[in-house]
């Protein structure tokens, strides 16, 4: 174990140093629509009960928590699983200037996600069709974003749109957002689970880095800003607190 593993936090003395780092992070980001919203949602992280079950979701028994699709044959008869699988690079190592800033990993955290937040609520084994419906949530928050639960039409994600992805960079200041709001919460993942929590938040690190990319595609551009880190932030931290099975 890591030493940080044994330290015993004081938790308002942390949520003090978090909340106090997301002040100083609003002065700076003065001018970013909805980022008071989203940090205040990403400080109550830090007490919330969902929270902890979807990071304890993946520390369940695989048998509980694997999707029911049986052979890689059934997966890419996702229409979503096939278009990333044949357009988004896999490469052995991920370095953002040689590979590209959006690559399978970013898609396949997204989905891995959903299925955490779907078990999380549910709190029981899932069905054979778990991952069908959670396909469905998929192309309904790649197309939606933060309205993924309004009762509207939508275009699905096509092999156009996986192209554009492929074509995303990120921003200079949208990426220096991100990394600071990804500080605070790591800080609370770290004060919550210790050095365990690390392969998690890479997990929701490259799931809300996907979701801000797919909303610069529906903008028509090709750099991340500050305002797509905030509606990426907004439909994670949305969907975490919406039992899907109501969804689905």
């Amino acid at each position: 174990m890591a030493l940080h593993d044994y330290i015993d936090y004081d938790i308002d003395e942390e949520k003090q140093k978090n909340k106090k780092n997301a002040e100083k992070l609003l002065k700076d980001f003065s001018d970013v629509e909805g980022l008071k919203e989203v940090l205040d949602d990403v400080l109550s992280l830090m007490d919330s009960e969902v929270y902890d079950e979807l990071y304890g979701a993946g520390h369940k028994n695989p048998e509980e928590m694997t999707s029911y699709i049986d052979t890689v044959d059934d997966l890419m008869r996702l229409k979503q699983v096939k278009l990333a699988s044949e357009i988004l690079k896999d490469p052995p190592l991920y370095v953002a200037s040689l590979t590209g800033v959006i690559i399978i990993t970013h898609f396949q955290a997204l989905f891995a996600l959903i299925g955490g937040i779907h078990y999380a609520h549910a709190q029981k084994k899932l069905n054979r069709n778990s991952t069908v419906k959670e396909h469905a949530i998929l192309e309904r928050l790649i197309s939606l974003l933060d309205d993924f639960d309004k009762p509207v039409n939508f275009k699905v994600p096509d092999e156009e749109f996986y192209n554009k992805l492929k074509d995303v960079k990120w921003d200079k200041q949208g990426k220096k957002l991100f990394g600071k709001i990804d500080r605070i919460r790591g800080n609370i993942a770290t004060v919550r689970w210790g050095s365990t929590s690390s392969t998690f938040g890479t997990t929701e690190n490259f799931a809300l880095t996907f979701l801000a990319a797919c909303n610069v595609v529906h903008q028509n551009r090709n750099k991340m800003l500050k305002e797509d880190v905030v509606k990426a932030y907004k439909t994670y931290l949305k969907l975490l607190n919406i039992d899907t099975s109501k969804l689905m």
